[in-house]
């Protein structure tokens, strides 16, 4: 089985990719953590993609399909998260795996930029977390390490505008393809985690 999950970024999709992937034994690829993965690894490659994203652009679809052949080699159920952002990864995705469902995972773009800029991230283990509904057990500081916790870079103001919008523009008309074939299934991201996850879970009982 092999899923596609999208929606705004600070919409949970990867909280939700986690439980449907430990539920359903499908590995969890976030396009967003492969990127930053190789960024931290100051290979050629990764420091091409730190220059990217601290322009606020797009990471070519060449690096990005890469990537996820690399992680496609290893691993047969795949839940995708954060890819594919475009119609051009959409027909890459399409073309070399079969896609089972694509949730969307709804929210106003007003509730988007209040949950993006409450993200947290531990610097040295990468954990994230969330102070409105992904709280640390001591406020700021990580559980695992007991790191200070520091905001994303890629959640200050201006490149959270940037985001939506590319969002609105590259990846939002993908819902066309998803409905014409049948796999489209749109989940009110408002909601408390276990609750959005129960319609997730609704869904793939029924393709299982």
């Amino acid at each position: 089985m092999n899923i596609i999950i999208f929606g705004y970024a600070g919409s949970g999709k990867g909280t939700q990719a986690d439980l449907v992937a430990k539920n359903y034994g499908l590995y969890h690829v976030s396009m967003g953590d492969e990127l930053r993965a190789e960024i931290k690894k100051a290979s050629p490659l990764g420091k091409k993609i730190q220059s990217l994203v601290n322009s606020g652009t797009l990471v070519p679809d060449e690096i990005t399909n890469m990537l996820l052949m690399s992680v496609a080699k290893r691993h047969k159920h795949i839940i995708f998260d954060g890819y594919p952002r475009r119609d051009g990864q959409l027909q890459f995705l399409i073309k070399n795996f079969k896609i089972d469902a694509a949730f969307e995972i709804s929210l106003s773009e007003k509730e988007a930029i209040r949950r993006m800029t409450s993200r947290r991230i531990c610097p040295k283990c990468g954990r994230g977390y969330n102070i409105i509904y992904l709280k640390p057990k001591v406020s700021g500081v990580c559980d695992d390490d007991g790191a200070k916790l520091v905001g994303r870079a890629d959640d200050k103001p201006d490149e959270i505008q940037k985001r939506l919008a590319i969002f609105n523009k590259n990846t939002a008309p993908m819902k066309k393809y998803y409905k014409e074939h049948k796999i489209l299934h749109v989940i009110d991201g408002n909601r408390p985690i276990k609750d959005v996850f129960k319609d997730i879970d609704k869904v793939l009982k029924k393709i299982k």
